[in-house]
């Protein structure tokens, strides 16, 4: 495990899915989630250490951390605040 990583607020598991559905599902899931709640997604799909960090970059989301555990890569997402809910 990395250190240094927030505990997340959910973890989904997308284990068994191939591209685009981990980045479909963290879509999915980060949309329902508060401001600044941490994702983390599980995934044997090894393209999402190269489409998280994309994927958060596209959408303003900060990616905390893609690396792999075993036969299973984490990555963890932190939600971005909503449209006008940003302080001035």
């Amino acid at each position: 495990m990395q250190r240094d990583l927030p505990i997340p607020d959910r973890t989904i598991d997308t284990s068994g899915t191939l591209c685009p559905m981990p980045i479909v599902e963290t879509a999915r899931a980060v949309k329902a989630m508060a401001d600044g709640a941490v994702l983390c997604v599980i995934a044997t799909d090894p393209g999402i250490a190269l489409d998280m960090p994309m994927w958060c970059k596209a959408t303003r989301h900060e990616h905390l951390a893609t690396f792999q555990e075993g036969e299973a890569w984490k990555s963890y997402v932190r939600r971005r605040p909503r449209q006008g809910d940003a302080a001035p």
